[in-house]
């Protein structure tokens, strides 16, 4: 099978490209998911809410913030504003079947390769050619373990439930959204939780609210420790080295040298990676830790790779909430169709940038607060 561009990956992002293609007058291109839509968010904590609101103000040229094509919005169609997992896998399911992409479930990318100009794909749909690939892959689906003995404790993406957590007392490693979250649902269990971090959003002086910690955990977390009906306590600067089970529980070890004990299995809130490192690492630059991506988010090594979703950065700006990271795809789509010198639905492409789906220029992203 032979198609201009593969997309990789059916949730927010990778919807949001098709979308966008379909949008512009682009229609080559088929979308690999390996299990189904929205996946990774179906697999939330039953718990977890978005920390970005759901509003319906498209018609005044805002867009709800988690919309992930210009004329959608989730809080109209599901009439919430804190969307679950699986409120949210549902609106990707209602976007994918209005715009009629074409979505393959269940069909995983084994391998992929560069032959000359050109992606050879081996899926479970058998070999896929594609002149253009485009990673959407995401993060939540591929857990971090940064540290030795990390596997030893129980990772945020594998809770289904926080009543599912047994024991007491708790211990969080992590300190940001995760962090903070799992321990305000444990301790709203009754459970006595420990958080430990190296640094925490809680205390971040900046204004960008991917370094920040959101206002909707931060306020949670004040509204709790108001009340004083449970506790949790946060240790900064700790970094932890290793985690070792013993007879009588976990013995976790920090970088200088002290033991914290946990009688009970620890919770690892670390972070996610891109799948896209696990996938097809040789395609991208990684040797910084992030992607190295040059002005149209392509790869720097791999022509006509590109990466879209939480994991870009450009210009010093993080690209990790959907308002942030749909506003890159027109772009992508335009570069194409500019090497491929074919023509692109101008009307559409001008409706995006002025409902602020397109952002060419990241040199002036700053999000300083002068009150």
């Amino acid at each position: 099978m032979n198609k201009k561009i593969v997309i990789v990956g059916a949730g927010a992002a990778g919807i949001g490209m098709g979308v966008t293609l379909v949008e512009l007058g682009i229609r080559d291109f088929l979308i690999l998911e390996q299990k189904e839509i929205g996946h990774s968010f179906k697999n939330w904590p039953q718990e977890t809410r978005f920390i970005t609101p759901s509003f319906s103000s498209n018609g005044f040229g805002m867009p709800d913030l988690n919309a992930i094509s210009v004329d959608t919005s989730p809080a109209y169609t599901l009439g919430k504003e804190r969307l679950s997992g699986k409120d949210y896998a549902e609106y990707l399911e209602l976007v994918a079947k209005e715009y009629h992409l074409p979505i393959f479930t269940n069909s995983s990318v084994n391998h992929v390769k560069k032959v000359k100009e050109q992606y050879i794909l081996e899926t479970d749909l058998g070999e896929i050619i594609a002149d253009y690939l485009i990673f959407a892959v995401g993060e939540y689906s591929f857990p971090k373990h940064s540290f030795a003995g990390s596997e030893h404790a129980l990772h945020y993406s594998e809770i289904d439930t926080w009543k599912q957590v047994t024991g007491n007392e708790q211990v969080v490693i992590g300190g940001n959204e995760s962090g903070i979250d799992a321990a305000l649902n444990l301790a709203k269990l009754g459970k006595k939780v420990s958080v430990y971090t190296n640094t925490t959003g809680l205390t971040a002086k900046e204004a960008d609210p991917s370094i920040r910690l959101a206002p909707i955990t931060r306020q949670r977390f004040m509204e709790f420790k108001e009340t004083n009906q449970g506790e949790i306590k946060v240790y900064q600067k700790v970094c932890i080295a290793n985690i070792q089970p013993n007879s009588e529980g976990y013995e976790i070890q920090t970088t200088d040298g002290r033991s914290i004990f946990s009688k009970n299995r620890p919770l690892l809130c670390t972070g996610f990676m891109n799948g896209a490192a696990i996938l097809a690492p040789h395609l991208f630059d990684t040797t910084s830790g992030k992607f190295v991506l040059n002005a149209i988010d392509e790869s720097t090594i791999s022509n006509n790779a590109f990466l879209i979703g939480p994991s870009v950065r450009n210009q010093g700006v993080i690209f990790c909430y959907i308002y942030k990271f749909r506003q890159r795809f027109a772009i992508i789509a335009e570069a194409i169709a500019q090497r491929e010198n074919v023509p692109i639905n101008q009307t559409r492409l001008a409706y995006y940038k002025q409902q602020a789906f397109y952002l060419d220029d990241c040199a002036n992203c700053t999000v300083d607060c002068q009150c």
